[in-house]
């Protein structure tokens, strides 16, 4: 170090200095044990002196701990006389590594693994010579013996040494440390025997509680002394780890208890087991339930026999696993977050803390950070130069317990628990911008949905935000040096909510706070958005305490100088609070509760938003915006209006304005009462309805549930009467529709088609039109059977090629049935694979009308995940769910075939449209009124489902624009293909648009719906379904399907994605690359982008082009603009090949095409003949390739309303010609002539 700090500079040497002088201010004493002088040992053994140890076998019950009693006597007592426990029992110079022959080993090189002083329990012993003495001994897989020492600690002498005691089987499985896996519904079970690999098998046995069991294999690791780096881990603190085993518990069903035990299977045959164990698996992220976690840091381990001079360092320790273990049942998830167990190189001291944590770590998933005290060493890469670890290194720390990183030397990792999203940093590496760390962290907090998972939690040991312990400052840097100058950024785009810290050894909690500066001045309830991030420092987990500084810090809002630790409750999705525990009593000393909703967390907030709606509301910003930001943002804004597709229908009811004037002899009576004895999910109704004062403008509303007056308003203003009614009815149709002459009889007739949508219906007669309803009757009420009833299977490819996604909605939530999928060969064996459950309340929704008029419970939407499926062979399923009452509800079979291998040589036929909407068949809602073609094109897909592989509906999916049944209504008219092909979606501008949220673009298309709703009704492969762009693979055929309401310029996550996901992948097996997207980024004739000139999204080839020609994508599709278009093969705005049906060879650019005529109403063409255009058709209609094999392609548009071909092409050609460079394809150096 010193000899090369001539080449530092200045900024350098004073950034060493500073964290050299806080590693020395950090210093939290020394290890008990290192106090001993063992190596200076000398042996003075005496025939006098004895020690008697008692009973000499343990664990006969297979205890795991006992207590020893020990009896001894000294001639020549002294008040520093100790007794030291040495494991294994011999501990003489024959144990002692050889380091150099010449020179002779010390008498004693081991330290032992706890000592006492003599005196302890006898006050007398000095005058007396004898002593009594009890301690606590845990199985360590090797023997015990016990020696009297004279001396005193730093000059000791043998006297006497004791007979060996030892547990019955040494080698026992112990001490289990649950863990979360890499995914959602994986747990790990890590533990420590005495059997290597040469010995036994380990694995663990378990399963549902009451249930099979199964048994899964453990890996097996160890290390030897030189796996240390120093002394003393190296050397007098060194003892054999033993064995650690970690099994993968894999596939759990969510929430569901399980029973485990650890299992070794000797190579004799014989068995040897731990005692049983159970836990409770995960919930699905995102799901709505509650959750406990509890945080705290340093927080070491104690004897509880009062050795090794318990409470001199770490005296809050055993209060708080105490206190930890009486409240176990309301604990969830425990994150320990550094600084674990102060061995400091003693490395027996790392069995003493797994056997004090075993109640809750076999319990509850224990998920540990790397704090200074378990990393760093000098020359070994830590990001701190000091000694704190002992000469352990991270080796301890890394092998003795789980974690789901990609590297455990890299100790950073994330973890989802439920609606918890928690980033793990590791303060003992770099985590400055640039590093590899930061990379990490800002990937962590960028995947996160947040409409899934609200609460963002970010935890590190080191305080790398706030903190006023006094080493900080009296630095002047109130946090780590470098901390919150390299990371506030990301803490505040992504919006973290609470940072928690340990490595000081206190409590304290700051105000949402960025910049230094509080953003919010409240200090026990925060309602909506906190526009900054808590800081808390939560250190007090069981070491010594960190004073604070005496100065009052206006951010600083509690601090305590004492032992403690925080849990965090997570009651559904809006609503969080956080406690502060003291480790005496358990009791709260500090709190305070978050309420929010969706809207909150997707609001801007300075230095939160893209900045191309990051302008003070974009309106209220623009005076500072340049001409070129201006013109812009007025394209965007014209844009939008020009592809404004009307109103969703059931926005012309102004239901807020309804008044009852309820008339006697006004009725309307429904028949059937009772729907779906079959098990139906869709039937017909017959209303038969009088009026004695009909108008031509009267109509009927369909009210579902069936009770839909002022009593089911949300409370507003309570100063404020509610509406009459403010549920929009979920369709509707005038009187007259069937029964022309109703204005003159008063009689009319109606048949409407219902679907299973988890509630009771009515139907309400109203007079005044749909701009001043007046209620004039209301019919009884109508139900299906099992309203609850698992319905509409919507299938996705997932994350894997040998994998499908089954979604579904029911009515019945986690606290009453466990929600699975029944699944197998067709006519083979079935399985049952757990299904994730999610839903969401009116809070999640961003505005009117999806918040007001516009909601209905959306009940609860489940996700199974079948794996390992083999490629082209047909699957029979069954949505089930298990009530608690131990009976069953079932849908009807379906079957789907499952994808072929990717590069697979077979035919694979492909489906893609946007904008299709839903229909009503019954005529009402103004059938073909506005979705004109949807149910044309839901027919001819059905009709041609055999010769159909997978289907692409790529944005504006159902038109709901706020209004929540809707969704019901589409996922039951396109059940009959969802559920028997991949129907995979992508995001447009009515699933995810809203002002202030986040989206690309302000407008309102979405209804308030801010993409909740189709990012939690489908299931699609993205890493963030919040973020809707993914890939996906089909045999030969290779999928990139962006999210055009998000931006995806260069520079931007999404065009990173772009770009990965078209350079991964490998065009000799998959030929066909695809591009996908909602709006129009290539080129478009429509109307409204030709009058702005632009022919396209603006910015969109612009940014793209590039990547499309380098990487030579074959063919985009669009939607968005309601009409069919095809382009010659393109390259900045020129055609590249001629040909217009038949394409051999190079193509040289990419086909565009817009296909988003699928059923909403149709968009017009320009005038204008651009040569690039080579057919366009003012219809609806869908696109569909056939990929014969990896030479030949077929493109065909077909119109919805007869299925016949229009327009196609044909793509021929070779390998060699996908490899040709073309301009812009190749790299440069490969077009040096």
């Amino acid at each position: 170090i010193f000899g090369g700090m001539r080449g530092l500079n200045f900024i350098s040497l004073a950034i060493f200095l500073v964290l050299t002088t806080l590693q020395e201010a950090w210093s939290h004493g020394d290890q008990p044990l290192s106090k001993i002088g063992i190596h200076k040992a000398t042996v003075d053994l005496n025939h006098n002196a004895y020690v008697k140890a008692s009973p000499s076998v343990l664990g006969l019950k297979e205890q795991t701990t006992e207590w020893v009693t020990l009896e001894y006597s000294s001639p020549k007592p002294s008040a520093d006389d100790w007794i030291g426990v040495f494991s294994p029992a011999n501990f003489n110079s024959s144990t002692c590594p050889q380091e150099k022959p010449t020179v002779y080993p010390p008498l004693i090189c081991s330290a032992p693994i706890k000592y006492q002083f003599a005196n302890y329990s006898s006050p007398k012993y000095k005058d007396t010579g004898k002593g009594y003495l009890k301690l606590q001994l845990i199985n360590q897989r090797s023997d015990f013996s016990f020696a009297l020492f004279s001396g005193g600690l730093s000059n000791p002498k043998l006297v006497a040494v004791s007979n060996q005691v030892a547990f019955a089987n040494p080698n026992a499985p112990v001490y289990p440390r649950l863990a979360q896996g890499k995914q959602w519904n994986e747990m790990t079970v890590t533990w420590t025997s005495g059997y290597g690999i040469n010995e036994a098998e380990a694995f663990v046995e378990w399963g549902p509680k009451g249930g099979d069991q199964a048994r899964s294999p453990a890996g097996t690791l160890a290390f030897n002394r030189n796996t240390m780096c120093g002394a003393p881990a190296r050397t007098v603190g060194w003892r054999d780890p033993g064995f650690i085993h970690t099994s993968f518990l894999k596939e759990l069903w969510p929430n569901a208890v399980y029973t485990y035990k650890l299992g070794h299977k000797l190579f004799n045959g014989t068995y040897v087991w731990s005692r049983q164990y159970q836990f409770r698996a995960s919930p699905y992220p995102g799901q709505n339930s509650l959750q406990r976690v509890v945080i705290f840091g340093d927080m070491g381990k104690d004897e509880a026999d009062g050795s090794n001079e318990y409470n001199n360092f770490q005296r809050g320790s055993l209060n708080t696993t105490r206190e930890l273990i009486r409240d176990l049942k309301n604990i969830d998830l425990v994150l320990h977050i550094g600084d674990i167990c102060y061995a400091n190189g003693y490395i027996s001291q790392w069995d003493q803390f797994t056997a004090q944590v075993e109640p809750i770590s076999s319990t509850v998933p224990y998920m540990i950070a790397s704090g200074n005290h378990e990393r760093d060493w000098p020359g070994t890469g830590s990001f701190y130069g000091n000694m704190d670890s002992g000469g352990e290194c991270g080796v301890l720390a890394e092998t003795m317990f789980y974690v789901p990183a990609e590297n455990r030397a890299k100790f950073w990792y994330s973890t989802d628990y439920g609606m918890f999203r928690f980033c793990i940093a590791d303060t003992e590496h770099d985590w400055r911008e640039g590093t590899e760390q930061y990379k990490f962290i800002e990937h962590c907090l960028a995947s996160v949905d947040r409409q899934k998972q609200p609460w963002l939690i970010f935890l590190a040991h080191r305080v790398l935000g706030y903190s006023s312990g006094t080493s900080y400052a009296d630095e002047g840097s109130f946090g780590e040096p470098m901390g919150r100058e390299s990371l506030q950024k990301l803490w505040q785009k992504y919006k973290v909510d609470i940072a928690v810290y340990g490595h000081v050894h206190n409590y304290e909690r700051t105000c949402p706070i960025y910049q230094n500066i509080c953003t919010n001045e409240e200090k026990h309830y925060y309602k909506g958005p906190l526009n900054g991030t808590i800081h808390v420092v939560a250190g007090g987990g069981g070491a010594s305490l960190t004073q604070f500084t005496t100065l009052q810090t206006k951010w600083s809002l509690f601090r305590d100088y004492d032992y403690g630790f925080i849990k965090l409750t997570a009651f559904d999705h809006s609503n969080l609070l956080f406690e502060y525990k003291k480790s005496s009593d358990g009791k709260v000393y500090d709190s305070f509760k978050i309420s929010r909703d969706y809207r909150d967390i997707l609001a801007c907030t300075v230095d939160s938003c893209p900045t191309s709606i990051a302008v003070e509301s974009i309106l209220g910003g623009m005076r500072g915006l340049n001409l070129l930001s201006l013109a812009i943002f007025l394209v965007l804004t014209t844009l939008q209006e020009a592809w404004s597709h009307g109103d969703q229908p059931l926005s012309k009811i102004a239901i807020h304005k309804a008044t009852v004037d309820l008339n006697r002899d006004a009725y309307i009576k429904a028949s059937p009462t009772v729907l779906g004895l079959k098990e139906q999910t869709t039937e017909w109704v017959t209303l038969e309805y009088s009026s004695p004062k009909p108008s031509a403008d009267d109509w009927i509303g369909v009210f579902s549930p069936s009770n839909f007056n002022a009593s089911t308003c949300p409370e507003v203003n309570p100063r404020v009467y509610p509406p009459l009614l403010c549920s929009a009815p979920i369709k509707y149709q005038f009187a007259n529709y069937s029964i022309p002459e109703y204005k003159d009889t008063g009689k009319g007739y109606l048949k409407l088609q219902l679907i299973n949508q988890r509630s009771d219906f009515s139907f309400a007669l109203f007079s005044g039109g749909l701009s001043n309803p007046k209620m004039v009757a209301v019919s009884n009420q109508v139900a299906f059977a099992n309203p609850n009833a698992p319905v509409y299977p919507r299938l996705a490819q997932g994350k894997q090629w040998n994998e499908m996604t089954v979604t579904w909605t029911s009515g019945y939530g986690i606290n009453e049935a466990g929600a699975f999928v029944e699944w197998g060969p067709k006519g083979g064996d079935q399985v049952h694979s757990p299904a994730g459950t999610l839903t969401f309340d009116r809070n999640s929704m961003c505005d009117a009308p999806a918040r007001t008029v516009g909601w209905r419970d959306p009940g609860f939407i489940h996700t199974s995940f079948l794996k390992e499926l083999w490629p082209n062979a047909v699957y029979t399923y069954n949505l089930g769910h298990k009530l608690f009452n131990g009976t069953y509800v079932w849908s009807q079979q379906y079957q789907f075939r499952a994808s072929p291998y990717p590069g697979q040589n077979s035919l694979q036929r492909v489906v893609i449209f946007g904008d299709m909407g839903k229909d009503e068949a019954d005529g009402s809602n103004e059938y073909n009124n506005f979705q004109r073609g949807s149910l044309n094109t839901t027919r001819e897909l059905i009709r041609d489902l055999k010769n159909i592989d997978i289907v692409f509906h790529i944005g504006d999916i159902c038109y709901a624009n706020g209004y929540i049944s809707q969704w019901d209504q589409f996922t039951a008219q396109v059940e009959p293909i969802a559920s028997t092909v991949p129907y995979m979606i992508a995001s447009g501008n009515h699933e995810r648009d809203w002002p202030g949220t986040g989206s690309f673009y302000g407008n309102m298309d979405s209804g308030g719906e801010c993409g909740v709703l189709a990012e939690t009704m489908f299931y699609v492969p993205a890493e963030n379904r919040a973020k809707f762009w993914y890939s996906t693979d089909y045999g030969m055929f290779h999928f990139c399907i962006a999210d055009t309401e998000h931006d995806w310029r260069e520079g931007t996550e999404q065009y990173k994605f772009i770009e990965h996901c078209l350079a991964s992948v490998d065009r000799q097996k998959q030929p066909w690359l695809i591009f996908l997207a909602h709006r129009v980024l290539g080129y478009s004739s429509g109307i409204s982008y030709a009058v702005e000139g632009s022919f396209e999204e603006p910015m969109g080839r612009e940014s793209l082009q590039k990547l499309w020609q380098k990487y030579k994508v074959d063919i985009a599709v669009y939607g968005h603009v309601h009409n069919y278009e095809r382009t010659c093969p393109i390259y900045q705005n020129i055609c590249t090949n001629e040909e217009k049906h038949y394409y051999k060879g190079t193509l040289n650019g990419t086909i565009h095409v817009v296909a988003g005529g699928a059923g909403a109403s149709l968009s017009p063409f320009t005038t204008l003949q651009t040569k690039w255009s080579f057919f366009r058709d003012y219809d609806y209609g869908f696109i569909k390739l056939t990929a014969f094999d990896h030479s030949n392609l077929l493109f065909e548009y077909k119109k919805s309303r007869d299925g016949k071909v229009y327009d196609s092409f044909r793509i021929s050609r070779d390998y060699r010609d996908i490899l040709a460079c073309t301009v812009d394809s190749c790299p440069s150096m490969t077009l040096a002539s």
